[in-house]
Parts: C-alpha cells; sequence; structure tokens
C-alpha cells in the first residue's frame, strides 16, 4: 500500500494551487453515504440473528460473537468447551503455553484455532467471568510489550496479521512481552496464519481428526468412520462440528452430508469445467459481484461490462433485422444452471455458497483477459450515482473476492482507490461497506482494521471520510473502543467542524445498541474523555456537538432514540448518560438541543410500565450527581418551559413535574432509590 506521502492531495485545482475539499459543504452526499452503510448494516444484523454458519458463504467465519476485543464472556467460554476434542496439536500448544506463559497457534482460518486458544486460556486460568480478555488484533509488537497484564488473566489474540519489524527491534519486544506476561502470572495465546515471533513461540496448528470430533458427539462409530470419509480439507471445523451435531440429533447421513459446503462447490466446478463461451464466463463474473439485484438492473450492469469486455463488438456490421435472438433471460434460469429468479424477479445463486464458490474458480481459472475488463467495470459500478442496491452487492462481492485470493490485492486494487476516489464521493460508500463484509471473515478481518485506522491518519480528506463511515458500521462494532477513540480524536483535532465523524460517532452508538445491545464501554470512555477535557469557550464546542448527536441518536434518524433503547437493555448506562447530558447541558448555547433530546428520551418511555419508570427515575437520579449544585434550579425552570412548549399532554407533563423537583431537593431521589416507586 502506498504511504500517505505517496498519495495526491485531495482538492480542485485553481492554477498551481489546491483548494481542500470540505466535506462539511457535502452533507447530502454524507448522508445518503451513511445511509448506504447503514442499510448493508441491516443486512448483516439480519444475517448475525438468523444464521448460525459461515457468513455469506465464508467458511470458518464466527457471527454469534460481534465483538472482537474485551472480556470474553462465561457464555462463549462455555461453548468452546462443550464436547472439545484435545489432540496433538492441542498438547504440544499446551507445553509450550505451560512452559513459556505464551504461544502462537500458526494455521489456516478455519481450523478450530480460536476454540482450541480458548479451551488453553480455560485450562491455565480457569473460567471466570471476565478472566479472559481477546486483545485487539491492532496490537503491534511494541504495543504488547508495553501494556500491563493482570494477575492470573488470560488473553487472546486473534487472527493477528504479520508485524513486519526488524529482527533485532522484535527481539527486544517479545523479550519484554514474556518478561510482563511470566511476572503477572498471566497467559498469552495468539492465533495467526503467519507471525513475527520466533519458531520457538509458534506451534504450528493442525484441526483434530473429523472422526475424533464425530465420536465425541457420540455418533455411532460405523457413521462416524463413514461421514468422516467425506470431510475435505477445505471445511472448517465449524462445518465438522455441525455435521457432528446433526448426526447425534439422528439426521440421516446421506441428509447431513448434504448441507456440506462442497456439495455446493461440485456443483459450480462442474460448470467450470465444461467449455464456455466469453458471454458465459463474464455473466458469470457479473453475477458473483451483482447477485440478489432485480433482473432488469442486472442485465443493465451486464450490458455495459460486455461493452467494455467488446463482447458483440466484431460483429456489429453483421447484425440484421432478421437475425434469430435467443430467450437469454430463460436461458440463464433454464435446469442446470446456478442461477435462479426469485418471486421478486431477482436473480440469484440456487445456493447461496455457490457465490464464494464461483468467485474462487474465476479467480484461479483466469487471468487478466477476463480480470481487466471486470476491474474497470467494478470501478464504474462503485462510483454509480443513483444504484446504491448495485453498489452494497459489489462491496460484498469484493468481500468475498477477499476470501479467496488475497487481502493486499483487494485493498490495492478497490478499497484503497476507492477510499481516495475523485469526483462526487460515492466509492467512499462503496468501500466502506466493503469494509462491513469483510468484517465477516476471520481472515481479513485484523487486515482490515489496520488499513481503516492508516484512513483515518491520513492527512487528505477522503480517506478520512471514508475511515468515519467504515468506523460506523459493522467495523465499528468489532472493534467499538478503536472506533471512538479514532472518531473522537478526528473531532478533536480537526481545526474545522468535522460534521461526518459527529454523525459517525452517533451512528456507531446506535449500530452497538442496535446489534449488541451494548455500548457501555463507549458510553463511559466519552464520559471520561470529555470529564477530563480542560478546554473552554468555543474550543470545546466540537466535542459538546458531538456528544449531543449521540444523545440525540435515533436508528435510521427514525423510531425512538437510541438512548431509551440502550437504557431499556443496559440500565447501568445511566450513569454515564448523565455525565454526558450534564457535560452539554452547562453549555449555554446548547442547553435547548441537549433538553431537546433528553425530553424526547423521556417521553419515549411508556410512563404505565414500572421498568420503563424506573429507568427514568436512574437517569434523572445520574443527572442529581452529575450536574454542578447551581445548575440544578437552572435546569428545572428550562426544562420546564420546554415542556410546556412541546404541547405535553397532562398525564406526561405531571411526571415530569414531579421528577423536576428532584433538581430543587435532590435528596427526594438518589442513586440509593433507583427502583423505589415514592
Amino acid at each position: 500500500m502506498a504511504s500517505e506521502t505517496d498519495a495526491p492531495v485531495d482538492g480542485v485545482l485553481i492554477g498551481e494551487e489546491a483548494t481542500p475539499i470540505d466535506l462539511t459543504e457535502q452533507a447530502e452526499v454524507a448522508d445518503a453515504s451513511f445511509a448506504q452503510v447503514s442499510q448493508v448494516q441491516t443486512v448483516i444484523n439480519h444475517i448475525h440473528g438468523d444464521i448460525g454458519g459461515a457468513s455469506f458463504g465464508i467458511s470458518g467465519s464466527r457471527t454469534k460473537s460481534r465483538r472482537t476485543s474485551g472480556p470474553v464472556s462465561g457464555h462463549e467460554m462455555a461453548e468452546a468447551r462443550t464436547r472439545y476434542e484435545r489432540h496433538e496439536s492441542y498438547e504440544a500448544a499446551a507445553q509450550q503455553l505451560g512452559r513459556c506463559n505464551m504461544v502462537a497457534l500458526i494455521g489456516t482460518a478455519g481450523t478450530g484455532r480460536r476454540t482450541a486458544a480458548l479451551n488453553l486460556l480455560h485450562d491455565f486460568v480457569g473460567g471466570r467471568r471476565e478472566v479472559v480478555v481477546e486483545l485487539s488484533p491492532a496490537y503491534t509488537l511494541e504495543k504488547l510489550a508495553t501494556r500491563e497484564y493482570r494477575k492470573a488473566h488470560g488473553y487472546l489474540l486473534c487472527d493477528w496479521p504479520k508485524d513486519d519489524v526488524d529482527g533485532s527491534i522484535a527481539d527486544f519486544h517479545l523479550r519484554e512481552i514474556r518478561r510482563r506476561v511470566r511476572d503477572a502470572g498471566a497467559y498469552l495465546v495468539i492465533t495467526a496464519t503467519a507471525t513475527s515471533l520466533p519458531a520457538g513461540d509458534q506451534i504450528l496448528w493442525q484441526p483434530p481428526p473429523a472422526r475424533d470430533v464425530l465420536l465425541a458427539y457420540q455418533v455411532a462409530p460405523e457413521i462416524a468412520a463413514e461421514a468422516a470419509a467425506h470431510i475435505t480439507p477445505e471445511h472448517a471445523m465449524a462445518d465438522v462440528v455441525a455435521l457432528a451435531r446433526d448426526l447425534a440429533a439422528g439426521a440421516p447421513l446421506d441428509q447431513a452430508l448434504g448441507r456440506l459446503e462442497s456439495a455446493g462447490r461440485r456443483d459450480v466446478v462442474a460448470w467450470f469445467d465444461a467449455p464456455r463461451s466469453r458471454g458465459e464466463l463474464f455473466e458469470m463474473a457479473a453475477m458473483a459481484f451483482t447477485a440478489g439485484l432485480p433482473e432488469a438492473s442486472f442485465e443493465s450492469l451486464l450490458a455495459r461490462l460486455e461493452s467494455i469486455a467488446g463482447i458483440g463488438m466484431e460483429k456489429a456490421d453483421a447484425v440484421s433485422a432478421d437475425d434469430p435472438m435467443p430467450s437469454r433471460r430463460l436461458l440463464r434460469v433454464a435446469e442446470g444452471s446456478l442461477f435462479s429468479l426469485s418471486p421478486g424477479r431477482r436473480l440469484e445463486f440456487k445456493v447461496a455458497s455457490h457465490r464464494t464458490h464461483v468467485m474462487r474458480e474465476l479467480y484461479q481459472r483466469h487471468g487478466m483477459r477476463l480480470w481487466e475488463p471486470v476491474i474497470e467495470w467494478l470501478h464504474e459500478c462503485a462510483a454509480l450515482r443513483d444504484n446504491p442496491s448495485a453498489q452494497a452487492e459489489v462491496a460484498r462481492g469484493v468481500a468475498i473476492l477477499a476470501s479467496v485470493s488475497d487481502y493486499s490485492y483487494v485493498d490495492s486494487t478497490f478499497l484503497t482507490p476507492w477510499a481516495r476516489g475523485n469526483g462526487v464521493m460515492r466509492s467512499q460508500a462503496t468501500a466502506a461497506m466493503a469494509v462491513s463484509w469483510l468484517c465477516l471473515d476471520e481472515t481479513t478481518r485484523s487486515e482490515v482494521l489496520r488499513t481503516v485506522s492508516s484512513w483515518t491518519r491520513a492527512s487528505a480528506a477522503r480517506p478520512k471520510f471514508t475511515a468515519t463511515l467504515a468506523w460506523s458500521g459493522e467495523l465499528g462494532i468489532r472493534f467499538p473502543l478503536e472506533a471512538v477513540r479514532m472518531l473522537w480524536l478526528q473531532i478533536r483535532n480537526s481545526e474545522k467542524p468535522v460534521r461526518h465523524a459527529e454523525i459517525a460517532l452517533a451512528r456507531l452508538f446506535a449500530a452497538l445498541t442496535e446489534a449488541t445491545g451494548n455500548a457501555l464501554p463507549m458510553l463511559d470512555w466519552v464520559a471520561r474523555q470529555i470529564s477530563n477535557d480542560k478546554r473552554i469557550g468555543r474550543a470545546i464546542d466540537p466535542l459538546i456537538r458531538a456528544i449531543l448527536s449521540v444523545l440525540s441518536a435515533r436508528a435510521d434518524g427514525v423510531g425512538i432514540p437510541t438512548v431509551t433503547a440502550h437504557l431499556r437493555t443496559r440500565p447501568d448506562s445511566a450513569v454515564p448518560l448523565a455525565k454526558l447530558w450534564s457535560a452539554v447541558l452547562v453549555k449555554r448555547p446548547h442547553r435547548r438541543d441537549a433538553l431537546a433530546a433528553l425530553y424526547d428520551a423521556v417521553c419515549a418511555f411508556d410512563e404505565r410500565d414500572d421498568d420503563d419508570r424506573d429507568h427514568v427515575r436512574a437517569l434523572f437520579a445520574a443527572l442529581v450527581e452529575a450536574l454542578p449544585a447551581k445548575e440544578r434550579p437552572l435546569l428545572a425552570h428550562d426544562l420546564r418551559r420546554y415542556a410546556i412548549s412541546r404541547n405535553t399532554d397532562e398525564n406526561r407533563l405531571e411526571i415530569l413535574l414531579s421528577l423536576l423537583r428532584v433538581f430543587l431537593s435532590p435528596a427526594v431521589l438518589s442513586l440509593d432509590t433507583i427502583g423505589k416507586h415514592p
């Protein structure tokens, strides 16, 4: 990837100077871009809610746990230990961990490295709540060497990308890591495909034999032996476990085997093994990147790809009105085809996993004669003006391409060029959507984290904007603390208002609440930052506006306030939310907007529901303690006037007025009385 110093300066050339792009003046484009990322996030949330296996055909992806750093839940630890089969690689890793307090499991994705790591850490530190902590793959060797490790804690660093540093420097950092981990009586397990750690710290990971996994689930020995014969190296451990569970539940062997990923691949390989015309191959390439679009939209995009590839041009002079025209639509979904047409006339693959297998065959079998036109076409699609659905599918397709090829190729060919794209900013949204899809694959998640972090630190405006879009989606859900830090620093350190970063912070709060029900780490972090910030006046205005955007957030701009939804799922968030509201309410220029957000959040609760009433009481009790004493009567007066100006109904106004007395007489209600009715 090119360095930022090599990048062209974004701007509109005037003579020999360039005027930097002011993204705050492109509010409509920014809003549309965030809306596109949000729509993709809705699809991803649906996948997480309804599918327990691989995501969009990527074998080995982990869909249940969204957060990729922080304490590992007791539920996940228990799941990892269920019928876990210890084998030769595991025993070697346990011996290494016992000797050195750290070990790296080196192997391919989908081979059960994470599950093994959780079992190793449980064996050494036990399964107590929050005693196993997952570290962000953004950690470098240097950062690992400087962090503090807690006594008798286990640390997991999954999918760690190779840290390319000089050998002598790496050795220095490694000695410090070992010393710190050992002195703390802690344990560190790393999983990676390659690592900067020396060979002595590495275990070349091999998954347990498929037959042993099946037997661990109490599958009959003769059935286990027959089923294991159908398992290939391409199958992830998740596939083997799913097969074992099906067989243990009494499913017939042929039915259970039919669900394996390999069945879908056989159909795809058979299609590619047959003689294919250029037209068929380019149609298949178009489907690999745009499956799921309406048939007419697909045909329009396919026509453009065929034009770029020069298909049909050589016979243009020979075409006459009497030439036969084949029924292409019927042929496309005929028997033996990989395509199907939904009742809504959307073109789809007959089996969802076909899309990944098709992409793999296209990449492995065909060179630049196919890919040069496809790449040019994808760049056009990424910048389309009025087809967000096509851009969303292209983003998904590019993420699938990364899973079957090489991430660095996808980054240099698509992601970073789109992030830096010229003209009206549309390719930036496509890049951000691709980032969200890439976060579903354990093989690319850590790589894309580093890519987006580099965009955030760029001096150019366009990659920084793309980064804010990416942080507001799945990347922020996976790495919430990294996301909030990056967005906060961008807002804090910018010399000009950074409206898109403020929007991203609010959307991150909404995304975390909707996807996980828990944005508490983000709220706690922001509350600490604003309480420790010593700037005054207009210098702190950007941060106050950012906090106000969080407190006013609503999913997709509609529905109940996100604050209300979050308080319902996490009542303990009342304290950090009160600190944030207090920080805004004491700023006179922002008080009315803060009052509006508070009023909307409170009125979204059901005053007839006891739990909701307690949530409101908790929030007001926390506000009492967060606000300076001299501000309480002023706030009570202003909130009363605001409620009256909103034509509040009498019943709700009575409740609000009773709560306002809290500010005048804090002893009436404090944190000790939360949950107790007056």
